[in-house]
């Protein structure tokens, strides 16, 4: 039975094939959804009512192979520290589940899959945005400065802006001050997002132990929380001002409103009560902010 067991590991170690088991957490299934849907969401409420059944399809392949092709690049890059921090330390790669050359191939062609067929299915402005997007993430995000600067999350933030925004070009064919916003909305949305998550004291001590230069370990909690602070204020009036921009019925304009104060009165009040159970709930409601808000924008220019 052990034999067997080796024997397997063996194959899976020496294979050019991912099974489809470790495909969800090498791509970061959940991080790969949210990416997608900002996306599809972005270009079902910029076309409606006139969305069109197979762009809708073509974008939401081609953003999800650029996503999950860039996420598997950011795998091989990061497979050294994932190692080391406790949080990461299990994942597909550091535990030897498979080849790290494997990873990388499937990356590069799913990442170029991706780009490719965007621009032969959809348009050429949508295709440059999502190269751009994986650029961002793959080179100059996680090669570049993820392990010299507590900056690099900015630049991060860009790679998580731009499938937004390549799902309204891919109605619009061109990038225009809704794109922008919609941009603006999620890498705003970034640090709230990642910093809260860093600064949980078993995380933050892991990017320590990795020699990763995050915020809440170069900086103080103090500047961590500001900087979350203002990146709740500018998602929250991007969100806002996204809501004017569409001109979306007044019941769903209440409900972005109502989330955005929420969020920002959370952030606000950690940043003058700081407490480790109130950073985690701004990285609970975050998420949920980022989803709803997408969910009432086509809620409001449908009804």
């Amino acid at each position: 039975m052990t034999e067997n067991l080796n024997d397997y590991a063996y194959q899976q170690q020496h294979s050019l094939l991912i099974p489809l088991r470790l495909y969800g957490e090498l791509i970061k299934g959940k991080q790969t959804f949210l990416l997608v849907y900002t996306s599809f969401f972005a270009y079902l409420i910029s076309a409606w009512p006139n969305v069109e059944l197979l762009t809708s399809l073509w974008l939401f392949l081609a953003i999800f192979a650029a996503v999950s092709g860039s996420t598997l690049l950011n795998m091989y890059v990061d497979r050294d520290i994932d190692k080391i921090m406790e949080r990461t330390k299990h994942r597909v790669l550091p535990s030897g589940k498979i080849k790290a050359s494997t990873v990388l191939l499937h990356g590069l062609i799913f990442t170029s899959v991706g780009i490719i067929a965007s621009g032969i299915l959809i348009n050429t402005v949508t295709m440059r945005l999502i190269f751009a997007g994986a650029f961002f993430d793959v080179v100059i995000y996680s090669l570049i400065l993820k392990r010299r600067t507590r900056f690099s999350i900015l630049f991060g933030g860009i790679a998580g802006g731009l499938p937004a925004m390549a799902g309204r070009t891919a109605f619009t064919g061109e990038v225009d001050f809704i794109t922008l916003m919609f941009g603006l909305f999620v890498i705003a949305w970034i640090p709230l997002h990642i910093l809260t998550l860093a600064l949980i004291p078993k995380n933050k001590l892991g990017y320590e132990e990795a020699g990763v230069p995050m915020w809440p370990v170069v900086k103080s909690e103090k500047q961590t929380i500001r900087v979350i602070t203002l990146s709740a204020l500018i998602s929250s009036a991007a969100a806002l001002i996204i809501s004017w921009a569409l001109s979306i019925n007044l019941v769903m304009f209440i409900h972005v409103f109502i989330l955005s104060a929420y969020i920002t009165y959370l952030s606000l009040k950690n940043l003058f009560n700081p407490s480790e159970e109130t950073t985690w709930k701004i990285f609970k409601r975050a998420s949920m902010f980022m989803g709803a808000a997408y969910m009432w924008w086509l809620g409001g220019v449908m009804f």
